[in-house]
């Protein structure tokens, strides 16, 4: 059975976790199987026809490129929603000569960025199987997070919220920059620094609370643009849902979707575990960016309030962007800047316990998988898939408000001795997570 896999780009070239995962499963599903690897052309030279191009190969993978694609979004939002559905000239007999000549019998999109949607229809026309890995809810949410301008979660869809929502987002010509091949020779031979969002876009539209009234046919483009995805998702024969969280939220969404939830693990997530070290004051961790989202300012809240409440004789360790040194705000916070994925152990070593505060409906998290990987045992935010797998450590370890978060970490302080007792909770029960298993189980997924 011959596989396509189709991502936005494989490693070292494009990174994340959803990059780092397909690329480790197809590696490791080439070893049995017949594996393509269709990744996202240039968006900036893209061509006038979209087609599928020989680019030679890696690990035992086929490379192929896809010119001529849609403009993904990466992190962002869009303020041009009609050009992420806009007509392509697709070259049928090339795809078809593609899928036929390698006998492709399934499909597994890692991101409906940059694939039209008709690419996919005639696809599946051929008899492919389409399955759907559901790293994040780009489909249903055109910011990708689901969270609105006021910084609520969504629960319905609305293209008016979504217009207020992505005002301030890029055009797609920043997109389209963004995603090329001139970008990514700039900022690996160092000409700039990498992009950032600027203050108003990383606020998710916060910004623009106040804004109510958009042109109709703006919020028409948003309509069109989630009538568009409705129509994508119901191409995916399986959607893989990597935790019950992300199932629950595409199901609220997308009441007609089939799938089944099998937690992810990328190559590089081993059994690493080991005893914790003896700090001499505990060390928490929060790894990921500081925007709101995120939660790293409710974390900073908590921490701010045990300090005023005596709590000083232990440290928060935040790894995010080029920030180092301690808070202004808070002597118990002190940013260590960025690492190298060769560094994760030393730094998860350096822990006690780490931190994800997550706003969002964080589909998975691989950090929190890591972290328990190295022996670290985890506090998790309902909002975070991976909770699936702390609740079968201690259910406990899950909060739903910030004076819960508080409370767990002040208990560990008045207790240190839990620290302890977890980490051995976690030594002693038989780790069941490696690429080499989820390969296996996702192959039987697609014979289900």
């Amino acid at each position: 059975m011959a596989i396509l896999h189709y991502t936005i780009g494989l490693p070292p070239g494009r990174n994340g976790g959803s990059v780092q995962y397909a690329y480790g499963l197809m590696t490791e599903q080439a070893k049995v199987e017949s594996v393509y690897a269709l990744i996202c052309g240039d968006t900036l030279f893209r061509g006038l026809t979209c087609k599928i191009k020989n680019c030679g190969s890696k690990n035992g993978i086929k490379l192929f490129k896809l010119t001529n694609p849609l403009t993904p979004t990466l992190i962002y939002g869009t303020s041009t929603p009609s050009l992420q559905y806009r007509d392509v000239n697709i070259n049928y007999n090339n795809i078809q000569n593609f899928i036929n000549d390698n006998d492709i019998k399934i499909m597994h999109l890692h991101t409906l960025m940059g694939i039209h949607k008709d690419l996919v229809a005639f696809i599946k026309s051929l008899g492919v199987t389409i399955v759907y890995t559901s790293h994040d809810f780009h489909g249903i949410c055109a910011h990708y997070n689901l969270i609105d301008f006021k910084g609520d979660l969504c629960e319905s869809v609305s293209a008016e919220r979504c217009a207020i929502c992505n005002a301030n987002e890029p055009s797609d010509r920043f997109l389209r920059f963004a995603n090329s091949s001139l970008y990514h020779f700039l900022k690996k031979s160092g000409v700039f620094s990498v992009l950032k969002k600027s203050k108003h876009i990383s606020s998710n539209g916060s910004d623009n609370k106040n804004r109510v009234a958009f042109p109709k046919d703006k919020i028409k483009e948003y309509s069109e643009l989630i009538d568009y995805y409705k129509d994508y998702f119901q191409l995916i024969d399986k959607f893989h849902f990597n935790s019950s969280q992300t199932s629950d939220v595409f199901r609220h969404f997308v009441p007609y979707v089939k799938g089944k939830v099998i937690p992810v693990v990328t190559s590089g997530i081993k059994d690493n575990r080991q005893p914790l070290k003896s700090n001499k004051v505990p060390k928490f961790g929060f790894i990921g960016s500081l925007n709101e989202y995120k939660g790293f300012s409710t974390l900073k809240k908590v921490i701010q309030d045990l300090n005023k409440e005596g709590y000083h004789d232990f440290k928060l360790l935040v790894y995010s962007g080029q920030n180092i040194g301690i808070d202004p705000d808070c002597p118990a916070i002190e940013y260590k800047g960025t690492y190298r994925y060769s560094e994760i152990s030393d730094v998860l070593y350096d822990l006690d316990c780490m931190i994800v505060p997550s706003k969002w409906y964080e589909t998975f998290s691989l950090v929190t998988l890591e972290s328990l990987a190295h022996g670290r045992p985890v506090i998790v935010s309902n909002h975070v898939g991976a909770k699936d797998i702390v609740v079968t450590y201690n259910k406990d370890l899950v909060f739903s408000t910030q004076t819960q978060l508080k409370n767990l970490i002040r208990n560990i302080l008045d207790n240190q001795e839990w620290l302890k007792t977890e980490n051995t909770k976690i030594l002693s029960t038989p780790w069941s997570f490696s690429i080499e298993k989820h390969a296996k189980d996702m192959l039987s997924y697609y014979y289900e």
